[in-house]
C-alpha cells in the first residue's frame, strides 16, 4: 500500500512504521506529531524499550527522515485536520495519536515541592481527597498543624514531610530524592510549586522560582529517565499568567515564570526520549499572602500590590480545585491558565523554529 501517512509518533506510531517498513508494498510518506522534535525522531525510532533496537540505516535532514533510503516528511501540526495530506502524497492516513486518558490519582505517589499555606495547602487538601497512596511534602519549613489536618482529612493517605531548601545544589537534591524513593519506592507525579514574589530579592527570586525547579526536575530524571531504564513520570510545574504577559513592574518575577513555561514546554517535547511528560499550571491573581504586599523592581511602583488587588481575583480554594483538575487531565505539553475560578488551556503561538 503506497501513500501512507501516520498521525502520532508515540509507541503505537513507531510500531506501525516498523511494520510498514518491513513490507515491500507499504510506503510511508509523512508523519505528523506536534510534540516530536525532528532531531529526536530518529533516536525514538531506533531505540524502543519494548521493541528493542531497530537496526536499519536511519538518517535525518531538516524535516525529512530517511530509513534505508526511503524518505518520509516530518510534520508538527497540533491539529491534523488542518494538514493537506493529499498534497503530500498521502492516500491513507493511520491515526496513531494516543488519546489523552485522564489520570486517576487513586493510589498514586505524589511529591509536592511547596509550602503548606494558601494555594499549596488548598491544593494538598484536594490531592488527599483523591485517595493518594502517599503525599510527600518538600519544603524549607515544617508545618505540623497542616500535616495533621491533611492526615485527618483522609487517614488512608500517608502524608510525609521532608525538609528541603529548593535553592540547594543539584547533588543535595538528588540525595534527598534518594531518601524519598527509598521510603515510598516509586513516585508517579512531581509538582514543582515553590515560589516567591519580591523583585528586591533578584537572585533569590530566580533561584527559588526557576533554578530550584530545574534542579529538582533534573534530579528526579536520575530515577525516571527511560534511557536509564526508569519508568517515566509526570511533572507538573507551577508557572503564572505573568509567564504569558508580564506584570511589568515586577520583571524579575515575571521573567522567572516565563522561563518556567519555556523549560516545561521543552520537557514535554523530550517525552518520547525520556518517558517523562510535563505541563504547567499558571494561576492568575489569587488572594494569597504572596500578593498582599510585595516589592516592585527598583521601587518603580511602590503600590503595585494594592493596584493589582483592585482587579478581579480568585480564591485559593478555586485555584486548588482547578490545579488538581489540570493534573487529572494529564495532557503532556499543556499550558493551563487558572484564572477567575476557571481552568482554560492556552495555545502557544509559534513565531520561530530552530530547525534542529
Amino acid at each position: 500500500m503506497s501513500g501512507l501517512g501516520i498521525n502520532g509518533f508515540g509507541r503505537i506510531g513507531r510500531v506501525f512504521l516498523r511494520n510498514c517498513l518491513s513490507r515491500k508494498n507499504a510506503q510511508v510518506v509523512a508523519i505528523n506529531d506536534p510534540l516530536m522534535v525532528p532531531k529526536y525522531l530518529a533516536y525514538a525510532l531506533r531505540y524502543d524499550s519494548t521493541q528493542g533496537i531497530y537496526n536499519r540505516k536511519i538518517s535525518q535532514e531538516g524535516n525529512t527522515q530517511a530509513v534505508d533510503g526511503k524518505k518520509i516528511k516530518l510534520l508538527q501540526e497540533s491539529d491534523p485536520m488542518k494538514l493537506k495530506w493529499g498534497e503530500r502524497g498521502v492516500k491513507t492516513l493511520k491515526d496513531c495519536q494516543k488519546k489523552n486518558d485522564k489520570l486517576s490519582l487513586t493510589n498514586k505517589n505524589v511529591v509536592f515541592v511547596a509550602g503548606l499555606g494558601c494555594i499549596g495547602m488548598d491544593t494538598s487538601r484536594e490531592l488527599v481527597k483523591r485517595d493518594l497512596k502517599n503525599l510527600v511534602i518538600l519544603d524549607r519549613i515544617e508545618n505540623p498543624d497542616a500535616i495533621a489536618e491533611l492526615k485527618k482529612l483522609n487517614p488512608k493517605v500517608k502524608v510525609t514531610f521532608f525538609p528541603y531548601d529548593v535553592t540547594a545544589p543539584l547533588a543535595e537534591t538528588t540525595e534527598l530524592l534518594k531518601c524519598v524513593f527509598s521510603q515510598i519506592k516509586t513516585v508517579d507525579v512531581l509538582i514543582n510549586g515553590a515560589g516567591i514574589l519580591d523583585d528586591h530579592q533578584i537572585e533569590r527570586t530566580i533561584a527559588v522560582n526557576y533554578t530550584g525547579l530545574v534542579n529538582t526536575t533534573t534530579a528526579i530524571m536520575e530515577f525516571w529517565d527511560k534511557r536509564k531504564c526508569g519508568p517515566g513520570g509526570i511533572i507538573c510545574n507551577i508557572g503564572s499568567v505573568t509567564g504569558f504577559n508580564a506584570i511589568y513592574q515586577v520583571p524579575v518575577y515575571s521573567g522567572s515564570k516565563a522561563a518556567v513555561v519555556n523549560f516545561t514546554s521543552s520537557l514535554a517535547k523530550l517525552a518520547p526520549i525520556t518517558g517523562v511528560t510535563a505541563y504547567t499550571v499558571n494561576p492568575g491573581i489569587t488572594k494569597t499572602t504572596l500578593v498582599q504586599k510585595f516589592n516592585s523592581w527598583l521601587d518603580v511602583e511602590p503600590k503595585v500590590a494594592e493596584k493589582l488587588l483592585e482587579h478581579p481575583t480568585q480564591t485559593t480554594q478555586q485555584c486548588g480545585k482547578n490545579f488538581v483538575k489540570a493534573i487529572e487531565m494529564n495532557q503532556n505539553g499543556a499550558l493551563w491558565k487558572l484564572d477567575l475560578g476557571t481552568l482554560e488551556p492556552i495555545k502557544w503561538t509559534k513565531y520561530w523554529d530552530s530547525g534542529i
